[in-house]
């Protein structure tokens, strides 16, 4: 296992028809399955300048949970506590309520009269899975996290990729 997570899949170095480098992985001769030494490649100094960039954006993109300073942070606990009791809540009992299979929760936040939730379900499963029908419910919560009502709010596709309002 440890030998895998070391070697990194390098990228084919051979050129498209539109002269920007192949995105497939490399077999061990360095060209994908569609390429090989007949194609023109890119020149070794630039692939080098792509691992560079590559590791440089990737050391940029960690970051170590004690070097965060909290020290300034206010943090409610008893506010935090409320949030995962509603989302326990939401979890254990939206698809029951509902009556489709849950698939997550989007949103929780406080309302007037206690929380707000928006959940979503599957309605209509399909194959592939990226034509499911999936329902986005709004369910309302008292103070206490107990289910006042609910109410469906959005139907998408699963490959949808319009935004939300």
């Amino acid at each position: 296992m440890a030998e895998a997570d070391s070697q990194q899949t390098e990228q084919c170095k051979a050129l498209t028809t539109s002269g920007e480098r192949c995105s497939r992985p490399a077999q061990e001769d360095g060209f994908c399955h569609q390429h090989d030494e007949s194609d023109q490649t890119v020149s070794e100094s630039e692939t080098e300048t792509e691992s560079d960039e590559q590791t440089e954006s990737e050391e940029a993109e960690t970051t170590d949970p004690e070097d965060v300073d909290t020290e300034d942070v206010d943090v409610d606990d008893e506010r935090i506590e409320g949030v995962m009791a509603v989302r326990r809540t939401v979890e254990s009992t939206a698809g029951e309520l509902i009556g489709h299979t849950f698939d997550g929760v989007s949103e929780i936040s406080a309302s007037e009269d206690g929380w707000r939730a928006v959940v979503e379900v599957v309605e209509r499963k399909a194959v592939p899975d990226t034509q499911d029908v999936i329902g986005r419910y709004e369910i309302e919560l008292d103070e206490d996290a107990v289910v006042q009502g609910y109410r469906r709010i959005d139907r998408y596709r699963r490959g949808d990729t319009a935004v939300f309002e």
